[in-house]
């Protein structure tokens, strides 16, 4: 492998990576102190799979969430980002797009093959549209009729219904 070829496979694995990675949580680092220094980074742990849920917002998690402080949530399926200084947190749970920012396409081509088999059905299950789709779909005549929107989106296109704020305690 030349110098060249070092070079090149360096900044395509920094652009890959993109700023949040670079810019990611320490080991051990207060992730308050990182969301305040750093403001808004939408995968502080620079990877959403696995995103490791800094172990001091472990415990209040279940709080934010409105849940008892026994709660017992998987670690596997916690998610956190910062959100103007502040730090949020998502919990996996029945289909929630914790991972990805919402789908807010007008089209969807899941909905379109599921009409083509099913052409005047009255919904679209979230298994052909995708489940970070933001819109109830339908179909008439074979084609697919986008709803009503069934979700409100933060700033930075997360549902809001299922990411919390973390107070600092």
């Amino acid at each position: 492998m030349n110098v060249r070829h070092i070079a090149c496979t360096l900044l395509l694995a920094a652009t890959l990576a993109g700023p949040a990675q670079a810019a990611g949580l320490k080991q051990g680092e207060d992730p308050f102190a990182y969301c305040a220094a750093n403001g808004t980074v939408d995968e502080p742990s620079g990877s959403f799979r696995p995103n490791p849920v800094p172990a001091m917002l472990v415990p209040l998690i279940p709080k934010a969430m409105g849940l008892a402080a026994s709660a017992k949530l998987p670690p596997a399926g916690l998610y956190w980002r910062c959100m103007d200084q502040a730090v949020w947190v998502c919990s996996v749970g029945a289909n929630l797009p914790c991972a990805t920012k919402a789908d807010r396409a007008t089209t969807n081509t899941g909905a379109e093959n599921w009409c083509k088999d099913n052409p005047n059905s009255d919904f679209v299950p979230a298994f052909a549209t995708g489940h970070d789709t933001i819109y109830d779909w339908s179909c008439s005549n074979g084609r697919a009729v986008r709803g009503k929107a069934n979700a409100t989106l933060d700033r930075r296109g997360y549902r809001a219904d299922i990411w919390y704020r973390v107070d600092k305690p």
